[in-house]
Protein backbone atom coordinates (compact mmCIF):
# COMPACT_ATOMS: atom_id res chain seq x y z
CA UNK A 1 0.00 0.00 0.00
CA UNK A 2 1.34 3.44 -0.94
CA UNK A 3 1.90 6.09 1.72
CA UNK A 4 -0.88 8.30 0.34
CA UNK A 5 -3.34 5.39 0.39
CA UNK A 6 -2.67 5.08 4.14
CA UNK A 7 -3.95 8.64 4.64
CA UNK A 8 -6.51 8.60 1.82
CA UNK A 9 -9.36 10.11 3.84
CA UNK A 10 -7.17 13.08 4.83
CA UNK A 11 -5.93 13.52 1.23
CA UNK A 12 -9.53 13.67 -0.01
CA UNK A 13 -10.32 16.41 2.52
CA UNK A 14 -7.36 18.46 1.27
CA UNK A 15 -8.46 17.96 -2.35
CA UNK A 16 -11.90 19.34 -1.52
CA UNK A 17 -10.37 22.32 0.29
CA UNK A 18 -8.28 23.22 -2.79
CA UNK A 19 -11.26 22.79 -5.13
CA UNK A 20 -13.51 25.02 -3.01
CA UNK A 21 -10.94 27.81 -2.80
CA UNK A 22 -9.63 27.74 -6.41
CA UNK A 23 -12.93 26.70 -8.12
CA UNK A 24 -11.29 24.06 -10.28
CA UNK A 25 -11.19 20.28 -10.37
CA UNK A 26 -8.52 18.55 -8.31
CA UNK A 27 -6.97 15.10 -8.42
CA UNK A 28 -4.19 13.65 -6.26
CA UNK A 29 -2.22 10.59 -7.39
CA UNK A 30 0.28 8.39 -5.54
CA UNK A 31 3.64 7.03 -6.77
CA UNK A 32 1.81 4.24 -8.62
CA UNK A 33 -0.17 6.91 -10.53
CA UNK A 34 -3.25 5.67 -8.73
CA UNK A 35 -5.82 8.40 -8.10
CA UNK A 36 -6.30 8.50 -4.28
CA UNK A 37 -8.48 11.65 -4.19
CA UNK A 38 -10.53 13.72 -6.60
CA UNK A 39 -13.25 16.34 -7.02
CA UNK A 40 -15.65 17.18 -9.84
CA UNK A 41 -15.36 14.70 -12.71
CA UNK A 42 -12.64 12.81 -10.85
CA UNK A 43 -14.77 11.76 -7.86
CA UNK A 44 -16.02 8.63 -9.63
CA UNK A 45 -12.50 7.82 -10.84
CA UNK A 46 -10.89 7.58 -7.37
CA UNK A 47 -8.76 4.41 -7.01
CA UNK A 48 -8.36 4.21 -10.82
CA UNK A 49 -5.08 4.47 -12.74
CA UNK A 50 -4.40 8.01 -13.95
CA UNK A 51 -3.79 8.57 -17.70
CA UNK A 52 -1.47 11.24 -19.09
CA UNK A 53 2.22 12.00 -19.33
CA UNK A 54 2.63 15.13 -17.16
CA UNK A 55 2.53 13.51 -13.69
CA UNK A 56 5.31 10.96 -14.46
CA UNK A 57 7.51 13.92 -15.40
CA UNK A 58 6.78 15.57 -12.03
CA UNK A 59 8.10 12.44 -10.27
CA UNK A 60 11.28 12.61 -12.37
CA UNK A 61 11.90 16.37 -12.23
CA UNK A 62 10.58 16.82 -8.65
CA UNK A 63 9.24 20.22 -9.72
CA UNK A 64 5.86 21.86 -10.16
CA UNK A 65 4.54 22.23 -13.73
CA UNK A 66 2.15 24.76 -15.22
CA UNK A 67 0.64 23.64 -18.55
CA UNK A 68 -1.17 26.62 -20.09
CA UNK A 69 -1.60 24.99 -23.53
CA UNK A 70 -2.57 21.34 -23.08
CA UNK A 71 -2.14 19.20 -26.24
CA UNK A 72 0.43 21.71 -27.56
CA UNK A 73 2.93 21.46 -24.66
CA UNK A 74 5.82 19.12 -25.36
CA UNK A 75 5.04 17.19 -22.14
CA UNK A 76 1.71 16.26 -23.72
CA UNK A 77 3.11 14.85 -26.97
CA UNK A 78 3.42 11.31 -25.59
CA UNK A 79 0.00 11.38 -23.86
CA UNK A 80 -2.25 8.57 -25.11
CA UNK A 81 -5.41 10.68 -24.55
CA UNK A 82 -4.05 13.85 -26.19
CA UNK A 83 -6.57 13.80 -29.04
CA UNK A 84 -9.60 13.77 -26.75
CA UNK A 85 -8.20 16.08 -24.03
CA UNK A 86 -10.44 19.08 -23.28
CA UNK A 87 -8.34 20.68 -20.54
CA UNK A 88 -7.63 24.43 -20.65
CA UNK A 89 -5.03 24.52 -17.84
CA UNK A 90 -3.17 22.01 -15.72
CA UNK A 91 -1.06 22.84 -12.66
CA UNK A 92 0.75 20.00 -10.91
CA UNK A 93 2.75 20.10 -7.66
CA UNK A 94 4.82 17.28 -6.12
CA UNK A 95 4.20 15.87 -2.63
CA UNK A 96 7.48 15.17 -0.82
CA UNK A 97 8.22 12.78 2.02
CA UNK A 98 11.81 12.36 3.23
CA UNK A 99 13.19 14.04 0.06
CA UNK A 100 11.24 11.69 -2.21
CA UNK A 101 8.17 12.48 -4.35
CA UNK A 102 5.34 10.24 -3.14
CA UNK A 103 2.50 11.86 -5.08
CA UNK A 104 1.25 14.73 -7.22
CA UNK A 105 -1.52 17.29 -6.74
CA UNK A 106 -3.17 18.23 -10.04
CA UNK A 107 -5.32 21.34 -10.61
CA UNK A 108 -7.32 21.15 -13.87
CA UNK A 109 -9.43 23.86 -15.50
CA UNK A 110 -11.93 22.98 -18.23
CA UNK A 111 -13.14 26.55 -18.99
CA UNK A 112 -11.37 29.67 -20.17
CA UNK A 113 -12.91 31.66 -17.27
CA UNK A 114 -11.45 29.43 -14.54
CA UNK A 115 -8.15 29.32 -16.46
CA UNK A 116 -7.90 33.13 -16.54
CA UNK A 117 -8.80 33.36 -12.85
CA UNK A 118 -5.98 31.00 -11.83
CA UNK A 119 -3.42 32.48 -14.23
CA UNK A 120 -4.17 35.93 -12.86
CA UNK A 121 -2.89 34.80 -9.42
CA UNK A 122 -0.83 31.81 -10.48
CA UNK A 123 2.07 32.37 -8.08
CA UNK A 124 -0.25 32.69 -5.08
CA UNK A 125 -2.29 29.62 -6.08
CA UNK A 126 0.81 27.56 -6.76
CA UNK A 127 2.26 28.49 -3.39
CA UNK A 128 -1.05 27.57 -1.75
CA UNK A 129 -1.04 24.18 -3.52
CA UNK A 130 2.54 23.50 -2.44
CA UNK A 131 1.56 24.39 1.13
CA UNK A 132 -1.25 21.80 0.98
CA UNK A 133 1.37 19.37 -0.30
CA UNK A 134 3.38 20.03 2.87
CA UNK A 135 0.29 19.41 5.02
CA UNK A 136 -0.24 16.04 3.34
CA UNK A 137 3.44 15.21 3.92
CA UNK A 138 3.06 16.06 7.60
CA UNK A 139 0.05 13.79 7.92
CA UNK A 140 1.97 10.95 6.25
CA UNK A 141 4.85 11.55 8.66
CA UNK A 142 2.45 11.52 11.63
CA UNK A 143 0.81 8.25 10.55
CA UNK A 144 4.15 6.63 9.81
CA UNK A 145 5.62 7.71 13.15
CA UNK A 146 2.54 6.45 14.96
CA UNK A 147 2.84 3.10 13.22
CA UNK A 148 6.56 3.04 13.96
CA UNK A 149 5.90 3.83 17.65
CA UNK A 150 3.30 1.07 17.84
CA UNK A 151 5.75 -1.34 16.31
CA UNK A 152 8.54 -0.26 18.66
CA UNK A 153 6.23 -0.53 21.68
CA UNK A 154 5.16 -3.99 20.52
CA UNK A 155 8.80 -5.05 20.22
CA UNK A 156 9.63 -3.44 23.59
CA UNK A 157 6.65 -5.20 25.19
CA UNK A 158 7.86 -8.53 23.85
CA UNK A 159 11.33 -7.87 25.26
CA UNK A 160 10.23 -6.83 28.75
CA UNK A 161 7.91 -9.85 28.97
CA UNK A 162 11.04 -12.02 29.08
CA UNK A 163 11.95 -10.35 32.41
CA UNK A 164 11.29 -12.28 35.61
CA UNK A 165 10.72 -8.89 37.26
CA UNK A 166 7.88 -6.41 37.10
CA UNK A 167 8.36 -3.51 34.69
CA UNK A 168 6.16 -0.38 34.66
CA UNK A 169 6.53 2.63 32.37
CA UNK A 170 4.91 5.65 34.04
CA UNK A 171 4.16 9.21 33.01
CA UNK A 172 4.83 12.24 35.22
CA UNK A 173 1.49 11.71 37.03
CA UNK A 174 2.33 8.01 37.69
CA UNK A 175 -0.25 6.80 35.18
CA UNK A 176 0.81 3.42 33.80
CA UNK A 177 1.72 3.70 30.10
CA UNK A 178 3.05 0.16 29.73
CA UNK A 179 3.35 -2.89 31.98
CA UNK A 180 4.78 -6.32 31.32
CA UNK A 181 2.82 -9.51 32.04
CA UNK A 182 4.74 -10.09 35.27
CA UNK A 183 3.78 -6.64 36.64
CA UNK A 184 0.14 -7.08 35.62
CA UNK A 185 -0.03 -10.39 37.47
CA UNK A 186 1.75 -9.17 40.61
CA UNK A 187 -0.20 -5.92 40.94
CA UNK A 188 -3.50 -7.40 39.81
CA UNK A 189 -3.96 -4.86 37.04
CA UNK A 190 -5.63 -5.29 33.65
CA UNK A 191 -5.33 -3.07 30.59
CA UNK A 192 -8.81 -2.10 29.36
CA UNK A 193 -9.22 -0.93 25.77
CA UNK A 194 -10.03 2.76 25.62
CA UNK A 195 -9.41 3.14 29.37
CA UNK A 196 -5.88 1.88 29.94
CA UNK A 197 -4.55 0.72 33.28
CA UNK A 198 -6.01 1.70 36.67
CA UNK A 199 -4.45 4.75 38.35
CA UNK A 200 -1.70 3.99 40.86
CA UNK A 201 -0.21 6.12 43.61
CA UNK A 202 3.52 5.51 44.05
CA UNK A 203 5.51 6.61 47.09
CA UNK A 204 9.24 6.05 47.52
CA UNK A 205 9.82 5.30 51.21
CA UNK A 206 13.50 4.63 51.79
CA UNK A 207 16.76 3.34 50.31
CA UNK A 208 17.90 -0.13 51.38
CA UNK A 209 21.46 -1.27 52.02
CA UNK A 210 21.29 -3.39 48.84
CA UNK A 211 20.90 -0.22 46.77
CA UNK A 212 17.27 -1.04 45.99
CA UNK A 213 14.42 1.06 47.33
CA UNK A 214 11.25 0.33 49.26
CA UNK A 215 8.09 1.60 47.57
CA UNK A 216 4.45 1.79 48.51
CA UNK A 217 1.96 1.35 45.70
CA UNK A 218 -1.72 2.09 46.12
CA UNK A 219 -3.66 0.21 43.45
CA UNK A 220 -7.23 -1.14 43.37
CA UNK A 221 -7.76 0.10 46.98
CA UNK A 222 -4.85 -2.04 48.24
CA UNK A 223 -1.55 -0.66 49.51
CA UNK A 224 1.39 -2.86 48.53
CA UNK A 225 5.02 -2.85 49.63
CA UNK A 226 7.54 -3.69 46.93
CA UNK A 227 11.29 -3.50 46.45
CA UNK A 228 12.84 -2.25 43.25
CA UNK A 229 14.41 0.62 41.34
CA UNK A 230 12.92 3.75 39.87
CA UNK A 231 14.55 5.68 37.05
CA UNK A 232 13.54 8.80 35.12
CA UNK A 233 13.68 8.43 31.33
CA UNK A 234 15.06 11.45 29.52
CA UNK A 235 14.46 12.05 25.82
CA UNK A 236 13.99 14.77 23.24
CA UNK A 237 10.22 15.00 23.66
CA UNK A 238 8.44 17.35 26.05
CA UNK A 239 6.88 14.39 27.87
CA UNK A 240 8.33 12.98 31.10
CA UNK A 241 8.44 9.25 31.73
CA UNK A 242 9.96 6.93 34.29
CA UNK A 243 10.50 3.20 34.66
CA UNK A 244 9.95 1.10 37.79
CA UNK A 245 11.50 -2.38 37.94
CA UNK A 246 10.54 -4.42 40.99
CA UNK A 247 11.10 -7.86 42.45
CA UNK A 248 8.51 -10.58 42.80
CA UNK A 249 8.25 -10.16 46.57
CA UNK A 250 5.15 -8.02 47.13
CA UNK A 251 3.21 -7.81 50.36
CA UNK A 252 0.06 -6.04 51.42
CA UNK A 253 0.85 -3.80 54.35
CA UNK A 254 -0.54 -4.61 57.80
CA UNK A 255 -3.13 -2.59 59.68
CA UNK A 256 -0.37 -1.12 61.87
CA UNK A 257 1.69 -0.19 58.82
CA UNK A 258 -1.34 1.40 57.20
CA UNK A 259 -1.44 3.96 60.00
CA UNK A 260 2.18 4.86 59.27
CA UNK A 261 2.17 4.45 55.50
CA UNK A 262 -1.38 5.51 54.75
CA UNK A 263 -1.88 7.36 51.51
CA UNK A 264 -4.34 10.08 52.36
CA UNK A 265 -7.11 11.31 50.12
CA UNK A 266 -6.08 14.62 48.64
CA UNK A 267 -8.11 17.59 49.74
CA UNK A 268 -8.80 20.90 48.03
CA UNK A 269 -9.67 24.45 48.98
CA UNK A 270 -13.38 23.50 48.98
CA UNK A 271 -12.69 21.31 52.03
CA UNK A 272 -11.72 24.40 54.03
CA UNK A 273 -15.23 25.63 54.79
CA UNK A 274 -15.96 29.29 55.46
CA UNK A 275 -16.83 32.65 53.92
CA UNK A 276 -15.68 34.76 56.85
CA UNK A 277 -13.17 37.43 55.79
CA UNK A 278 -10.49 35.99 58.09
CA UNK A 279 -10.92 32.57 56.46
CA UNK A 280 -10.73 34.16 53.00
CA UNK A 281 -7.46 35.86 53.99
CA UNK A 282 -6.05 32.54 55.21
CA UNK A 283 -7.05 30.82 51.94
CA UNK A 284 -5.19 33.53 50.07
CA UNK A 285 -2.06 32.92 52.18
CA UNK A 286 -2.32 29.15 51.63
CA UNK A 287 -2.46 29.62 47.85
CA UNK A 288 0.68 31.77 48.01
CA UNK A 289 2.80 29.52 50.24
CA UNK A 290 1.70 26.02 49.19
CA UNK A 291 4.21 25.71 46.34
CA UNK A 292 7.16 26.92 48.43
CA UNK A 293 9.25 24.86 50.87
CA UNK A 294 9.25 27.38 53.72
CA UNK A 295 8.47 26.22 57.26
CA UNK A 296 5.01 27.17 58.49
CA UNK A 297 3.66 27.72 62.01
CA UNK A 298 -0.11 27.36 62.40
CA UNK A 299 -1.57 28.82 65.59
CA UNK A 300 -5.08 28.79 66.98
CA UNK A 301 -7.30 27.34 69.66
CA UNK A 302 -7.98 23.61 69.92
CA UNK A 303 -10.47 22.48 67.30
CA UNK A 304 -9.98 25.33 64.83
CA UNK A 305 -8.68 23.04 62.06
CA UNK A 306 -4.89 23.31 62.24
CA UNK A 307 -4.27 19.82 60.82
CA UNK A 308 -6.82 20.41 58.06
CA UNK A 309 -4.88 23.51 56.98
CA UNK A 310 -1.60 21.57 57.11
CA UNK A 311 -3.06 18.79 54.93
CA UNK A 312 -4.47 21.37 52.53
CA UNK A 313 -1.05 23.01 52.13
CA UNK A 314 0.46 19.58 51.45
CA UNK A 315 -2.24 18.68 48.89
CA UNK A 316 -1.70 21.94 47.00
CA UNK A 317 2.09 21.62 47.05
CA UNK A 318 4.54 19.92 44.70
CA UNK A 319 4.88 17.23 47.39
CA UNK A 320 1.25 16.09 47.04
CA UNK A 321 2.20 12.60 45.79
CA UNK A 322 4.54 12.00 48.72
CA UNK A 323 3.77 11.26 52.40
CA UNK A 324 2.02 13.55 54.83
CA UNK A 325 3.13 12.38 58.28
CA UNK A 326 1.32 13.80 61.31
CA UNK A 327 2.59 13.47 64.88
CA UNK A 328 1.12 14.92 68.07
CA UNK A 329 4.05 15.89 70.26
CA UNK A 330 1.82 15.99 73.33
CA UNK A 331 0.34 12.50 72.84
CA UNK A 332 3.63 10.57 73.04
CA UNK A 333 5.56 10.07 76.30
CA UNK A 334 8.66 12.21 76.52
CA UNK A 335 11.00 9.21 76.73
CA UNK A 336 9.57 7.76 73.47
CA UNK A 337 9.22 10.94 71.43
CA UNK A 338 12.84 11.05 70.26
CA UNK A 339 12.74 7.52 68.85
CA UNK A 340 9.36 8.23 67.23
CA UNK A 341 10.72 11.32 65.51
CA UNK A 342 14.23 10.20 64.57
CA UNK A 343 14.17 6.39 64.75
CA UNK A 344 16.92 4.15 66.02
CA UNK A 345 19.31 1.45 64.80
CA UNK A 346 19.54 -2.19 65.90
CA UNK A 347 20.80 -2.48 69.47
CA UNK A 348 20.49 1.25 70.18
CA UNK A 349 19.12 0.58 73.67
CA UNK A 350 17.68 -2.28 75.71
CA UNK A 351 14.16 -3.19 74.67
CA UNK A 352 14.60 -1.73 71.20
CA UNK A 353 13.21 -3.55 68.18
CA UNK A 354 15.89 -5.89 66.85
CA UNK A 355 15.42 -4.54 63.33
CA UNK A 356 15.66 -0.91 64.41
CA UNK A 357 12.98 1.69 63.66
CA UNK A 358 12.27 4.27 60.97
CA UNK A 359 11.48 7.66 62.49
CA UNK A 360 8.66 9.92 61.38
CA UNK A 361 11.06 12.40 59.79
CA UNK A 362 12.54 9.69 57.56
CA UNK A 363 9.07 8.40 56.68
CA UNK A 364 8.11 11.91 55.60
CA UNK A 365 11.07 12.24 53.22
CA UNK A 366 10.08 14.14 50.03
CA UNK A 367 6.76 14.93 51.69
CA UNK A 368 5.50 16.95 54.64
CA UNK A 369 5.76 16.35 58.40
CA UNK A 370 3.18 18.00 60.65
CA UNK A 371 4.25 18.56 64.26
CA UNK A 372 1.10 19.26 66.26
CA UNK A 373 1.26 20.70 69.79
CA UNK A 374 4.88 21.74 69.23
CA UNK A 375 4.89 23.45 72.64
CA UNK A 376 4.89 19.99 74.24
CA UNK A 377 8.25 19.08 72.69
CA UNK A 378 10.89 18.58 75.42
CA UNK A 379 13.61 21.24 75.58
CA UNK A 380 16.41 18.76 74.75
CA UNK A 381 14.62 17.62 71.55
CA UNK A 382 14.13 21.19 70.43
CA UNK A 383 17.86 21.35 69.67
CA UNK A 384 17.55 18.31 67.37
CA UNK A 385 14.54 19.81 65.64
CA UNK A 386 16.46 23.04 65.09
CA UNK A 387 19.17 21.05 63.30
CA UNK A 388 16.57 19.40 61.05
CA UNK A 389 15.21 22.81 60.10
CA UNK A 390 18.67 24.25 59.48
CA UNK A 391 20.46 21.33 57.83
CA UNK A 392 17.61 19.08 56.64
CA UNK A 393 19.36 16.03 58.09
CA UNK A 394 18.95 13.63 61.02
CA UNK A 395 20.85 10.95 62.89
CA UNK A 396 19.05 7.91 64.29
CA UNK A 397 19.52 7.04 67.95
CA UNK A 398 22.61 4.84 68.25
CA UNK A 399 23.99 5.85 64.84
CA UNK A 400 26.46 8.45 63.63
CA UNK A 401 25.32 8.15 60.02
CA UNK A 402 23.76 11.34 58.67
CA UNK A 403 20.53 10.91 56.72
CA UNK A 404 19.77 13.75 54.33
CA UNK A 405 16.11 14.78 54.08
CA UNK A 406 13.96 16.63 51.60
CA UNK A 407 10.94 17.57 53.70
CA UNK A 408 8.67 20.44 54.53
CA UNK A 409 7.97 21.08 58.21
CA UNK A 410 4.63 22.46 59.37
CA UNK A 411 4.20 22.98 63.11
CA UNK A 412 1.10 23.88 65.11
CA UNK A 413 0.44 25.30 68.54
CA UNK A 414 -2.62 26.21 70.58
CA UNK A 415 -0.47 27.90 73.21
CA UNK A 416 1.33 31.21 73.42
CA UNK A 417 4.76 30.39 72.04
CA UNK A 418 6.20 33.84 72.67
CA UNK A 419 5.19 33.61 76.32
CA UNK A 420 6.93 30.22 76.56
CA UNK A 421 10.02 31.76 74.97
CA UNK A 422 10.00 34.50 77.61
CA UNK A 423 9.62 31.85 80.32
CA UNK A 424 12.59 29.99 78.75
CA UNK A 425 10.43 26.91 78.19
CA UNK A 426 10.80 27.12 74.43
CA UNK A 427 13.96 27.96 72.50
CA UNK A 428 13.94 31.43 70.95
CA UNK A 429 16.03 30.32 67.93
CA UNK A 430 13.63 27.44 67.26
CA UNK A 431 10.64 29.76 67.52
CA UNK A 432 12.06 32.02 64.81
CA UNK A 433 12.95 29.02 62.63
CA UNK A 434 9.38 27.74 62.89
CA UNK A 435 7.70 31.10 62.52
CA UNK A 436 8.83 31.82 58.96
CA UNK A 437 5.21 31.93 57.84
CA UNK A 438 2.51 32.22 60.50
CA UNK A 439 -1.09 31.25 59.84
CA UNK A 440 -3.35 32.21 62.75
CA UNK A 441 -6.72 30.47 62.70
CA UNK A 442 -9.67 32.35 64.19
CA UNK A 443 -11.88 30.74 66.83
CA UNK A 444 -15.43 29.82 65.85
CA UNK A 445 -16.84 32.64 68.01
CA UNK A 446 -14.90 35.05 65.77
CA UNK A 447 -16.56 33.67 62.65
CA UNK A 448 -20.12 32.91 63.72
CA UNK A 449 -21.42 33.82 60.27
CA UNK A 450 -19.76 30.57 59.10
CA UNK A 451 -21.82 28.39 61.48
CA UNK A 452 -24.74 27.85 59.03
CA UNK A 453 -22.27 26.89 56.27
CA UNK A 454 -20.40 24.51 58.58
CA UNK A 455 -23.66 22.94 59.77
CA UNK A 456 -24.71 22.31 56.16
CA UNK A 457 -21.30 20.75 55.49
CA UNK A 458 -21.43 18.43 58.52
CA UNK A 459 -25.06 17.52 57.82
CA UNK A 460 -23.97 16.39 54.36
CA UNK A 461 -21.08 14.31 55.77
CA UNK A 462 -23.18 12.54 58.39
CA UNK A 463 -26.08 11.96 55.99
CA UNK A 464 -23.66 9.83 53.95
CA UNK A 465 -22.14 8.15 57.03
CA UNK A 466 -25.53 7.30 58.56
CA UNK A 467 -27.24 6.80 55.17
CA UNK A 468 -30.14 8.99 56.25
CA UNK A 469 -31.75 12.37 55.64
CA UNK A 470 -30.96 15.66 57.37
CA UNK A 471 -32.57 15.74 60.85
CA UNK A 472 -35.31 18.28 61.61
CA UNK A 473 -33.43 20.56 63.98
CA UNK A 474 -35.70 23.07 65.80
CA UNK A 475 -34.97 26.73 65.03
CA UNK A 476 -34.52 27.31 68.76
CA UNK A 477 -31.51 24.98 68.71
CA UNK A 478 -30.09 26.66 65.62
CA UNK A 479 -30.36 30.00 67.44
CA UNK A 480 -28.48 28.42 70.34
CA UNK A 481 -25.74 27.43 67.90
CA UNK A 482 -25.23 31.10 67.03
CA UNK A 483 -25.37 32.32 70.65
CA UNK A 484 -22.98 29.70 72.01
CA UNK A 485 -19.26 30.62 72.29
CA UNK A 486 -17.88 27.22 71.15
CA UNK A 487 -14.80 26.72 73.35
CA UNK A 488 -14.11 23.53 71.38
CA UNK A 489 -14.51 25.41 68.09
CA UNK A 490 -15.27 23.56 64.81
CA UNK A 491 -14.47 20.17 66.33
CA UNK A 492 -17.07 20.74 69.05
CA UNK A 493 -19.64 21.81 66.44
CA UNK A 494 -19.04 18.60 64.48
CA UNK A 495 -19.39 16.51 67.65
CA UNK A 496 -22.78 18.13 68.36
CA UNK A 497 -23.92 17.33 64.79
CA UNK A 498 -22.83 13.70 65.19
CA UNK A 499 -24.73 13.55 68.50
CA UNK A 500 -27.87 14.86 66.77
CA UNK A 501 -27.63 12.19 64.05
CA UNK A 502 -27.25 9.47 66.65
CA UNK A 503 -30.22 10.64 68.72
CA UNK A 504 -32.75 11.66 66.04
CA UNK A 505 -36.05 9.78 65.74
CA UNK A 506 -37.01 7.55 62.80
CA UNK A 507 -39.08 10.33 61.24
CA UNK A 508 -36.05 12.65 61.39
CA UNK A 509 -37.35 14.75 64.27
CA UNK A 510 -35.43 15.63 67.44
CA UNK A 511 -37.10 14.44 70.65
CA UNK A 512 -37.58 16.70 73.67
CA UNK A 513 -35.06 14.74 75.74
CA UNK A 514 -32.48 15.18 72.99
CA UNK A 515 -33.28 18.89 72.79
CA UNK A 516 -32.65 19.24 76.53
CA UNK A 517 -29.40 17.30 76.17
CA UNK A 518 -28.29 19.61 73.37
CA UNK A 519 -29.20 22.65 75.46
CA UNK A 520 -27.18 21.18 78.30
CA UNK A 521 -24.22 20.75 75.96
CA UNK A 522 -24.71 24.31 74.74
CA UNK A 523 -24.94 26.00 78.12
CA UNK A 524 -25.14 29.64 77.14
CA UNK A 525 -23.93 31.93 79.90
CA UNK A 526 -25.89 35.02 78.92
CA UNK A 527 -24.57 36.88 81.99
CA UNK A 528 -21.23 37.21 80.15
CA UNK A 529 -22.75 39.65 77.72
CA UNK A 530 -25.41 40.98 80.08
CA UNK A 531 -23.50 44.06 81.23
CA UNK A 532 -21.83 44.80 77.90
CA UNK A 533 -21.84 48.55 77.05
CA UNK A 534 -23.42 49.45 80.47
CA UNK A 535 -22.17 52.72 81.95
CA UNK A 536 -24.59 53.45 84.86
CA UNK A 537 -25.93 51.60 87.90
CA UNK A 538 -29.47 52.29 86.73
CA UNK A 539 -28.86 50.51 83.39
CA UNK A 540 -27.34 47.53 85.21
CA UNK A 541 -30.41 47.25 87.47
CA UNK A 542 -32.77 47.38 84.47
CA UNK A 543 -30.78 44.67 82.62
CA UNK A 544 -30.89 42.37 85.65
CA UNK A 545 -34.67 42.80 86.03
CA UNK A 546 -35.23 42.07 82.30
CA UNK A 547 -33.04 38.98 82.46
CA UNK A 548 -34.80 37.55 85.52
CA UNK A 549 -38.27 38.26 84.14
CA UNK A 550 -37.38 36.35 80.94
CA UNK A 551 -35.94 33.49 82.96
CA UNK A 552 -38.51 33.14 85.80
CA UNK A 553 -41.57 35.02 84.57
CA UNK A 554 -43.60 37.56 86.59
CA UNK A 555 -43.21 37.47 90.39
CA UNK A 556 -46.25 38.06 92.59
CA UNK A 557 -45.57 39.90 95.83
CA UNK A 558 -47.69 40.11 98.99
CA UNK A 559 -47.73 43.40 100.93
Amino acid sequence: MSLLKKVQSYVQQYAEIIANILTCDVEIVDDNLLRVAGTGIYVEKINEKCEGSVYPNVFISQKSHIITNPKENKLCFDCNIRNICNEELEVSAPIFYKNKVIGVIGLICFTKESKEKILKNINTYLKFTEQISDFISSKVFEIEERAKNREEISIFSSIINFFNKGVLILDKDTNIILANDFAEEQLGIIHKKGVGYPKINLIEKKELLSGDKLFLVEVNKDILKLIGNYQHLFGDSKYEYSILIFEKKITKISKIDKEIYRIDKKIGMDDFIGDNQKIKNIKNIINKVAKTNSTILITGETGTGKELVARLIHSLSNRENYPFISINCGAIPENLLESELFGYVKGAFSGANQDGKIGKFELANKGTIFLDEITEMPFNLQVKLLRVLQEREIEKIGSNKIIKLDIRVIAASNGDLLKLVEEKKFRKDLYYRLNVINIELPSLKERKNDIPILLKHFYSIYCKKFKTNIPKVPKEIERNFIEYNWPGNVRELENIVEFIFNMKEEDGSIGQITIEKIKEKLKIDKNKNLFKDITTLEEMERKLIEFNLKKYGKIKRKY
